[in-house]
């Protein structure tokens, strides 16, 4: 009687690691697809990315949705360029706002300027554009050792006409297994 007992518990826990080391062998096995795109510049956009007219008409293509989350990069004080002088057009974080100026200097220079990569998502806005930035190396973030840092980044959303553009809070995959690269190395 206490046999029965004992040996369905240890024969579902035999199951369940059994069912994880399959899994997990089956999708290490698999590479993610993701196809390198040269990269998109606009003559228009070399040097700018806020010095160009978004359309609001019409779906943007992928080029124009990576331009618009560059440009939103840029004005909301992630990268090393200043961002817009007008503090209320700063696009407020989600969580934790951070607009105003210790959150601004948390900001400063914490992303790459130009996107690394970019995806469609479904889920957000019932479509949306998803761009990647890496994180730039710094002093003040504290890394813990293979936490994998450098194939995450934050991601710039927007729906497919370019508008609700917002940054997510969580780090993102920059691989994503739909995404495209364009900067491999920044």
């Amino acid at each position: 009687m206490f046999k029965g007992k004992v040996i369905l518990p240890i024969t579902l826990s035999i199951t369940f690691v059994v069912g994880i080391v399959f899994v997990w062998l089956s999708l290490s096995g698999q590479k993610t697809k993701v196809e390198t795109l040269p990269v998109i510049v606009s003559p228009a956009v070399s040097d700018d990315p806020c010095n160009y007219p978004q359309p609001t008409d019409r779906l943007l293509t992928a080029e124009e949705a990576v331009v618009a989350a560059e440009c939103f990069v840029i004005q909301n004080g992630y990268t090393d360029l200043p961002p817009i002088a007008d503090r209320s057009k700063i696009v407020p974080e989600n969580i934790y706002p951070m607009t105003d100026d210790e959150g601004m200097r948390l900001r400063r220079d914490s992303l790459q300027r130009r996107a690394f990569s970019f995806s469609q998502d479904h889920e957000f806005f019932g479509g949306s554009w998803v761009v990647m930035f890496a994180f730039k190396p710094h002093q003040n973030v504290v890394r813990r050792s293979d936490d994998g840092f450098d194939n995450f980044g934050r991601a710039v959303v927007m729906d497919f006409y370019g508008r609700n553009i917002r940054i997510l809070h969580s780090p993102y995959s920059l691989r994503s297994p739909n995404a495209k690269i364009m900067r491999p190395s920044n």
